[in-house]
């Protein structure tokens, strides 16, 4: 464990509630963001005339701006004071939102509308990376080191509950207006400045030193190509649009690397990642976002296009699954604050997503709503007890010297784990989809470019394709519930052995080994 667990500020017992609360409201900013953009691109994209191209960038944008920030962010709120950072970057964050609601609102037709909207997203991402960083690393200055579970899961309840709110809030706005959906998060965020200084403690400064600058580029294109890549997978592994960037991140990663090792101020201390607890704590990390992301992506799908759940009340039918997340992160809490180790409660966790999973495996094309609700609740449940006891690891685990970068690394490894489950399972529901539907056809209906065909005859039971109507309806739903019941399967074992993997790493004899005299920064 770092000597980093512990802070003067800190109290000796128990945590600062109003604090952490504070925190966790600043932080769901970040959740909350990507998740209100989304209900409002169609309508943005519509009255400012997006391309394909353009709608596809829009989407993402922010999430890659956040997520190369992160580390970086992560080391200037050690340099110049975490409670400063986290103040103006709600700001910031909240001009870059406030910018895109009023792209093109003098002529939405004008060319300036999309730069405008484009570079909105990209600031409010940068500025949330740092909010990220800022707000979660200072939970070790406002909780005693034997309640940062407790403190960690309330964190994390606000971090579920703020987000769910302003969704169902924006999906009322956002009748009248997309642009309004964009001004809930900078109300919260001016919120929050005022409250800044008089609830937070005043973090002490690192002292000054020399930046890697070139260092923090590499890190940045690397993380953002990686990203890029992962999602452009669903136009296929040999389309330029996944391995091009693929490759671009990989050796950007590999001379952050190399430069790491090499240089006497790091960004980040590489040789960590060779120390089982924080390995430990980075796949816990990745297999949980992946998995969360994964049955967030298939249910709605699923649903829609099978169940036939209206569109509008398919985020209603998700709300259980954010219950359960809430519950998970009260279980974790009190388990790590009565003394239980991370990894139990982790390995917990994950035999709960497993068996969540391991439930759909009894899913046909005629099963009712209720059928689903067991497995996203117990799965829920597994995927937060696993949010909460990574928190943990992350803030124990990070040397004081870079306790910015490590601890915002963490945005850095869950936005890795989502992005292969929205894409993995968005790649596996559609190829098993299509060689159904290509076999029931027998090759009439083939390729991914017939993939907007079959779920709109999935969704409506009308269709223009005549080689496509000679499927039933009910025949392609059943072909498409194989294809979920088939990718849960492959996630749920996927899943297991992540489960395995983190547990024997965590239990391994060198995790004990205090990171500072691991990476040989004590005196």
């Amino acid at each position: 464990m770092s000597s980093t667990a512990a802070s003067s500020s800190a109290p000796e017992q128990g945590f600062r509630r109003s604090a952490v609360i504070l925190l966790g409201m600043l932080g769901a900013i970040q959740v909350a963001d990507p998740i209100l953009s989304s209900l409002a691109l169609v309508k943005a994209s519509d009255e400012l005339n997006f391309s394909a191209s353009t709608q596809s960038l829009a989407a993402g944008i922010s999430t890659l701006a956040l997520a190369a920030t992160a580390i970086p962010g992560g080391m200037l709120a050690d340099r110049y004071g975490r409670r400063l950072l986290l103040a103006l970057s709600v700001l910031v964050a909240a001009a870059g939102q406030l910018m895109t609601a009023s792209a093109g609102l003098i002529d939405p037709k004008a060319d300036t509308a999309v730069l405008f909207y484009l570079l909105g997203r990209i600031i409010t991402g940068v500025a949330l990376g740092v909010t990220f960083g800022a707000s979660y690393g200072m939970l070790r200055n406002v909780s005693s080191a034997k309640s940062l579970g407790p403190a960690m899961a309330t964190y994390n309840i606000v971090n579920g509950i703020i987000p769910v709110v302003a969704m169902v809030l924006a999906g009322v706005l956002i009748a009248t207006s997309w642009r309004l959906a964009y001004l809930i998060l900078p109300v919260v965020s001016v919120i929050g400045f005022f409250l800044v200084k008089p609830i937070l403690p005043k973090i002490d400064k690192l002292p000054p030193a020399k930046v890697d600058y070139l260092g923090m580029l590499f890190v940045a294109i690397g993380i953002a190509g990686l990203l890029y890549g992962i999602s452009g997978a669903t136009n296929g592994f040999g389309h330029p649009s996944f391995y091009v960037p693929i490759i671009v991140a990989l050796i950007s990663l590999a001379a952050f690397g190399i430069r790491e090792n090499r240089t006497k101020s790091p960004v980040f201390p590489i040789k960590l990642l060779s120390h089982p607890a924080f390995l430990g704590a980075v796949v816990m990390g990745i297999f949980w976002n992946m998995a969360s992301a994964s049955m967030s992506q298939m249910l709605p799908n699923m649903w829609q296009y099978v169940t036939h759940i209206p569109a509008a009340l398919l985020g209603a039918a998700s709300l259980p699954m954010s219950a359960a997340g809430i519950v998970g992160s009260v279980i974790a809490g009190a388990l790590l604050g009565k003394g239980s180790v991370p990894r139990t409660t982790a390995f917990a966790g994950y035999i709960l997503m497993v068996v969540g999973f391991a439930s759909y495996l009894i899913i046909g094309p005629t099963s009712s709503y209720l059928m689903f609700l067991p497995g996203m609740i117990i799965a829920a449940v597994g995927w937060m007890m696993n949010a909460t006891s990574q928190g943990n690891l992350f803030i124990t685990l990070a040397p004081a010297k870079f306790y910015g970068p490590v601890t915002s690394s963490k945005l850095a490894v869950g936005q890795f784990g989502y992005a292969l489950g929205l894409t993995g399972s968005t790649v596996m529901v559609s190829l098993f989809t299509l060689s159904g539907v290509s076999l029931a056809t027998k090759g009439a209906v083939a390729g991914d470019s017939n993939w907007d065909a079959i779920t709109s005859y999935m969704a409506t039971g009308q269709t223009t394709n005549s080689d496509l109507a000679a499927v039933s309806t009910s025949d392609l739903a059943g072909i498409y519930t194989t294809a979920f019941v088939s990718t849960i399967s492959i996630i749920a074992v996927v899943v297991a052995l992540a489960g395995i993997t983190m547990y024997l790493l965590l239990k391994n004899k060198k995790a004990s080994v205090p990171v500072e005299e691991y990476l040989g920064l004590t005196n």
